[in-house]
């Protein structure tokens, strides 16, 4: 009887465990794995079907079948190609993310106020990053930018712990209104030569990141500020040059602004850049633009480094170096 009591016993632990791997759908071409570790694997093919607030998910609302502050870390596998709006939203216990190469785009919120998240890398084939996608996440230090990115909506690391954005190997054309305002650690920033327009009529992309040291623009021509609202009148949105809007505020007297040899000018009049006028230079990287390969040597002739791609050469100190026979004065 005792044995058969414990066999009892054994089945009903066997399953309970089991109970915790649950699983179920998202739309008709997805579906999802909970397992009891903390993973939640999402698999399929195409895009995610959107639905209307995190609520509807298995992890969200009422009559959940997951704890959505159990999921420790989320899978998605290869063949699915976006994330629909608010998919992660609120996960407080996320740590780790791993997404495929076949995901093209992140939706509205799907990472938002995931508060654990400390660092991410975007597939390259992703192209948009979406409002608000990643507000919130306070310990977000690091993130890996896509080579095919080129549009990032507005408020999409706002508020988060970026020590440094570098889109400098990205083609984004487009950064909406806030996209990395609040982020207070952040210390340098790297623009990529593609970039056209920032949109927004109330906070600049990078407004109150009050710790930036450095940034460089490869655009030739000022990216513009326009407004970017919704035109309800022609459809379509608002392309009205918008003039109160800066791009980085609360800067200190240290903020170096960098662009293209030639460009200084075309920056200290362009609205959006026109307040950081007195900290425009023209960097390391207007040398690299007209000048291709990279030989750095200090100012007593010693080889400092030699790159085929100067990217890195924006970590030089403060001073005088001879790059490629001339000398150059790094602010």
């Amino acid at each position: 009887m005792r044995k058969i009591y414990m066999l009892t016993m054994s089945l009903f632990v066997c399953m309970g465990a089991l109970a915790d791997n649950v699983n179920g759908t998202i739309g008709d071409n997805l579906k999802w794995t909970f397992t009891n570790d903390g993973t939640l694997t999402i698999s399929g093919t195409g895009e995610m079907q959107h639905a209307d607030g995190n609520s509807v998910y298995a992890w969200g609302g009422e009559n959940t079948q997951v704890n959505r502050n159990d999921i420790k870390k989320v899978v998605v596998q290869e063949g699915v190609t976006s994330l629909a709006e608010y998919i992660c939203w609120d996960f407080a216990s996320l740590q780790e993310v791993s997404l495929p190469k076949s995901l093209t785009k992140l939706g509205k919120e799907c990472f938002k106020h995931c508060i654990a998240l400390k660092s991410i890398t975007l597939p390259d084939n992703i192209t948009l990053i979406g409002e608000s996608a990643f507000e919130e996440c306070k310990a977000l230090e690091t993130v890996t930018f896509p080579k095919n990115l080129k549009e990032i909506n507005a408020k999409a690391f706002y508020n988060c712990n970026l020590k440094k954005v570098d889109l400098s190997q990205t083609q984004v054309e487009t950064i909406g209104m806030g996209a990395f305002a609040h982020n207070v650690q952040c210390e340098e920033v790297y623009l990529p030569k593609t970039l056209k327009t920032f949109f927004g009529t109330d906070e600049g992309a990078f407004g109150d990141c009050n710790k930036i040291k450095k940034a460089v623009c490869l655009a030739v021509n000022p990216p513009q500020t326009l407004d970017g609202g919704e035109d309800f009148i022609n459809g379509g949105i608002k392309m009205d040059p918008v003039d109160w809007v800066n791009i980085f505020t609360g800067f200190d007297d240290d903020f170096v602004l960098e662009v293209p040899a030639g460009s200084e000018e075309k920056y200290r009049s362009a609205n959006g850049w026109k307040n950081a006028a007195n900290n425009i230079a023209t960097g390391i990287r207007g040398v690299k633009a007209s000048q291709g390969k990279v030989g750095v040597y200090d100012i007593t002739g010693k080889r400092y480094m030699n790159h085929d791609d100067a990217q890195t050469v924006n970590t030089l100190q403060r001073g005088v170096y001879i790059i490629n026979g001339k000398k150059v004065l790094v602010k």
